[in-house]
Parts: C-alpha cells; structure tokens; sequence
C-alpha cells in the first residue's frame, strides 16, 4: 500500500509584508519563494502551498521556479486573507483575493475560483483567528495542527471543534525554511489534484508537532539578519530594486535606518534572542492557557 503524501499547506515567504512591534515595523518573512521549495523538497513534502498575507506574487514565484527547475514538487498558489472576521487560507487559487471582506463573502470569492477555504489557527490568541464562527461558514476544513501555536492548547481547541464537517489540516504556518514541515497534511495521492480531491472528500490527516523553540529563535534571528542585509545595500544604493517585495526598508529615513541596524546587530551578537525566546515561550503557554478558559466558559 502507497504511503500517504505530504503537503504543507500553511508557509510565507518574503511577499507576506509587514507586521509591527509595537510601533517598530518588521518583515514577516525574509525567505525567498525559491529557498521555501527547497527546503520543501528537502523535508520529503510532495505539494507546498504558499500562502503569504493577502498577496499570492510569492506562490507564482515559486511556480515559476519549479518548471523552470523540473524540481518534483508541486506549488499551490495559496493566499491568507485577512477579513473582517478573522483569517481565511485560500487554496487553488487563480486571482488574489483583497482583505477586509466578510468571512462568508470571501469563501464565496474562493470558491467562485474553484480553490479551497480553510479555516487557520481557528483559536489564536495572536492572530485574527474565526473562532465558533467555524460552525456556521461553508469551510472546506479546519487546520487543527498550526506548528506556530506551541502551547497545549489552542490546537487542542480546533480540534474539538473541528468535528466531521470538515477536512482536518495541518500546517507549519513557517515563515522560515527551518520551520517548513514542522506540521504538515497526509493525503492519499502525491499530487496537487490529490490533495485537492482529499481535501474535498475529508480524506486528510494533520502530522508532524509543534515547532521546536530553536526553529522560533533562529526565524527571530533570521529576520534581524534579513533586515541588516537589506540596510546596507540600501546605504550604498542609490535606487531601490524594481519588485523587491522588502522595499520599505530602503524607504526609511537614513537615520533610521542607522538606528535600525545597530538594533539589528544587537540582536545577532548578543543572548537577545534566547532571552526573548524563553520570555515568550512564558507568554504564549499563559495566553493559551487565558484563551482555553475563555471559550470553554463560553460553552458552559
């Protein structure tokens, strides 16, 4: 009997944007499109869907890489789509899909496509997350594994909730290649037009865990990495490269710019990271924790 195939169906690359830290905007992610192939290549996945911030440039450029190639992957072009709501994944995608609609506006949007919706981190206590709106939207599945949730918690509640309605996923939710396929989806099949069929017929199965704390630090130091890279080039060039999808660094104002590199360098040399990651790993625990109370109160 053929073993189940492998997707992920939840990565970012560097077309994911910007988010801030209080009031310091930093990249999602720092990784090109191609360097998520490969490490999906690399960690035995047989389909990657990319699924960046409400843009889906990065999934055609990693399409675009892999027939170039002839690399034995294939690329769903994939979109997480901010509504009014909460967030959506968009799979199978032909056009992007704009943010700020409603939950139930922009599933109809996917569909009128023929992709796929499917319900991400459902109970984040960090991400605009659908909740028990679940129940009553024309989902085609819930992600009940999300690798980026490390606490007990959040991912024991999709998976209560989830129930048979829907098709039960998992995703690494990377922003890195070190955190690609820490969770990912089993299917029957090998191909995109397998998992698409499974999806369908409620036929997958979450794998993998959580990621590591490692692989969360090493993004962190990643990103600061990424950003220093891209600080310097923007000190010494004079234009600002047509499509870099990181163009707003090389927007900053030049002493900023400074600032922000020192900052940069900070980060990379010293026991910041650990620091900060064993801080968090306290913060995320005690907010999953706060957020099972709170629906479980909600269901009494």
């Amino acid at each position: 009997m053929q073993s189940p195939g492998r997707a992920d169906l939840h990565t970012h690359t560097c077309y994911s944007g910007f988010n801030r830290l209080f009031f310091i905007p930093y990249p999602e992610s720092v990784t090109l499109p191609e360097v998520m192939v490969d490490a999906a290549l690399k960690k035995g996945m047989d389909v990657l869907c990319i699924t960046d911030h409400n843009e889906i440039k990065g999934a055609w450029k990693a399409q675009e890489y892999v027939k170039a190639n002839r690399l034995a992957i294939e690329v769903v072009t994939g979109e997480e789509i901010t509504t009014a709501d909460g967030e959506i994944l968009g799979l199978f995608l032909q056009e992007r899909i704009a943010p700020g609609l409603t939950a139930a506006e922009t599933i109809e949007l996917i569909h009128d496509q023929g992709g796929l919706a499917v319900a991400p981190h459902p109970f984040s206590y960090r991400c605009p997350s659908l909740g028990r709106r679940v129940e009553q939207l024309k989902l085609d599945g819930i992600e009940v594994l999300n690798a980026g949730h490390r606490d007990a918690y959040v991912n024991r509640l999709a998976q209560e909730e989830a129930g048979s309605s829907f098709a039960h996923t998992g995703g690494s939710d990377a922003h890195s290649p070190r955190m690609l396929g820490d969770a990912y989806t089993l299917f029957p099949g090998r191909t995109a037009d397998d998992l698409y069929k499974a999806i369908i017929r409620k036929e997958t199965e979450p794998g993998g865990g959580p990621a590591p704390l490692c692989h969360w630090i090493l993004w962190n130091i990643g990103i600061a990495h990424g950003v220093a890279a891209k600080l310097i080039l923007s000190l010494t060039a004079d234009y600002i490269p047509d499509g870099d999808p990181l163009a707003r660094i090389y927007c900053m104002r030049r002493h900023n710019k400074v600032i922000a590199m020192c900052s940069c360098m900070l980060f990379m040399v010293t026991p910041l990271p650990i620091i900060c990651g064993i801080l968090g790993e306290g913060w995320l625990r005690w907010k999953g924790r706060k957020k099972w109370k709170e629906v479980h109160s909600t269901m009494n």
